[in-house]
């Protein structure tokens, strides 16, 4: 069955040579919603109900931190790296019931905070960096410790300890919000985007070291064998950097193809891309997942493509292109 884009850029002009895509992982092609999201509003609760023994009506149902308020963040950009969504939640959070208790800044929501922290982002000064800026230091655990307590809830204890070596220090019984993911495309999207005539496939990751390993893992055995040809972690290279990009296209030899990711950073990143590249360099161009309500957001911001899916990525190619 044919899909439809939801939105496509009205002049759009395709590359010339149309042969590369190239995915985020998370909210692309694996659902995170129920892990690192879920983790990154996990650790909020842990260190101001845990550690600070804060109250914010917990016990009669009330949420600390919403999946809109971690959206919110996301869209702002800065926050690729989950152990800085982490700090962000966990620094803001107890800065609201603590030390801004009783003012204006303690009722300002997550959607006016994350516009002065994406207005910071565009200046080259976002994410933890604008954390450290605004949030007063008695609110900010140390960053390391957030780190931790991240991945306990991410991998669990069982994961933790076969992928780091070590049991947990603070969650000894966690589950480990891995298990929750789920792929978001069909085992053969690959092989029709190849059939299709596109070359080059590869993905450039936020995932850092086993985080990269486990998704690798698990779509291989969901698509039957390994359909990449290059991975770029945030190891090598962190979203926005255009550098990821770089990396990619110089990796397999990209003479044009499209982008495809979820937040800010990974729009960002091509926008970062395109305002650098030399003449000869291959052209790419981005396509957004998202929600209707950021719809207009990426619209605004320059997106090439706005999909739904990451089936819909099939109709993201010349009309010589088009998979039936």
């Amino acid at each position: 069955m044919r899909t439809s884009v939801i939105w496509r850029r009205p002049d759009l002009q395709f590359p010339p040579c149309f042969d590369t895509i190239f995915f985020d992982i998370d909210g692309v092609l694996i659902k995170t919603t129920a892990s690192f999201r879920a983790a990154d509003i996990a650790v909020a609760e842990y260190v101001a109900g845990t550690i600070h023994g804060l109250d914010w009506g917990q016990h009669e149902g009330k949420q600390l931190v919403t999946l809109e308020d971690v959206n919110a963040f996301k869209q702002a950009g800065g926050y690729n790296n989950d152990w800085d969504m982490c700090y962000l939640l966990a620094s803001l959070s107890t800065a609201r019931l603590r030390e801004w208790k009783g003012t204006p800044l303690a009722g300002r929501s997550s959607q006016e905070w994350s516009a002065l922290s994406r207005a910071a982002h565009l200046q080259g000064h976002g994410g933890a960096e604008w954390v450290n800026d605004v949030v007063p230091a008695s609110a900010r655990l140390d960053y390391d410790m957030i780190g931790d307590l991240y991945h306990e809830y991410y991998w669990g204890a069982a994961e933790l300890q076969k992928r780091f070596g070590h049991p947990p220090r603070y969650l000894p019984n966690a589950p480990g919000f891995v298990h929750r993911e789920e792929m978001l495309f069909t085992p053969d999207l690959p092989d029709r985007l190849r059939s299709s005539g596109i070359r080059h496939l590869g993905m450039i990751t936020g995932r850092v070291g086993p985080e990269v390993d486990s998704a690798l893992e698990r779509m291989e055995t969901y698509s039957g064998s390994p359909w990449w040809d290059v991975v770029i972690s945030a190891n090598q290279a962190p979203k926005p950097d255009p550098r990821a990009l770089q990396l990619a296209i110089d990796a397999v030899g990209t003479k044009g193809g499209l982008y495809v990711g979820d937040t800010a950073d990974d729009h960002d990143l091509v926008i970062n891309y395109q305002a650098i590249k030399k003449a000869g360099d291959p052209e790419i161009l981005v396509a957004m997942l998202v929600h209707d309500d950021a719809v207009a957001v990426y619209q605004e911001r320059g997106a090439d493509f706005i999909v739904g899916s990451a089936e819909e990525v099939a109709e993201c190619l010349p009309d010589k292109m088009m998979i039936g």
